[in-house]
């Protein structure tokens, strides 16, 4: 091995050498081009091609008129104001937004996540155990969860 010359002039001089040789290898491939096809004309609208349709709900839908009603019932003449459920809106942006922070700060903590992890699978066990293994203690689950709807939507 010859030692090798470290200025500049001979570093310019290898890579014109390098480039040189690298160039006069690649071969040079045409490749054919194929024309495109004509473009589609366009389709024509669907708001064109469907008929016209009433955007107010029906009055006869029972599910629309108890919400109507209940919303009467709630906010109707003399009852509490639209400004009640705008301030509950607002202020539950603010405590969502602390939540998911201190969530989050929570989760990048090096062992809690795997201590949240090994105490949700303890808990989804002890579940199973308790209200999922025998048909006495289904029956109970079931009871409590009617008696709750049943609490909840009357």
């Amino acid at each position: 091995m010859e030692p090798q010359e470290t200025t500049d002039e001979a570093t310019v001089e290898n890579g014109a050498e390098v480039v040189e040789v690298a160039s006069a290898a690649k071969p040079t491939i045409e490749i054919p081009v194929k024309p495109l096809p004509p473009a589609p004309e366009p389709a024509k609208s669907i708001a064109t091609s469907l008929p016209p349709t009433n955007d107010s709900l029906p009055e006869s839908n029972p599910l629309w008129e108890q919400v109507q009603q209940l919303w009467q019932d709630y906010f109707g003449e003399g009852k509490k104001d639209n400004l009640t459920l705008a301030i509950a809106l607002v202020a539950a942006i603010p405590l969502l937004i602390a939540t998911s922070a201190l969530l989050e700060f929570l989760n990048k903590l090096p062992l809690l996540p795997s201590i949240f992890e090994l105490v949700g699978f303890g808990y989804s066990l002890w579940f199973v155990y308790r209200y999922l293994l025998l048909a006495s203690s289904r029956k109970e689950l079931i009871d409590a969860i009617i008696t709750w709807k049943n609490k909840v939507f009357g």
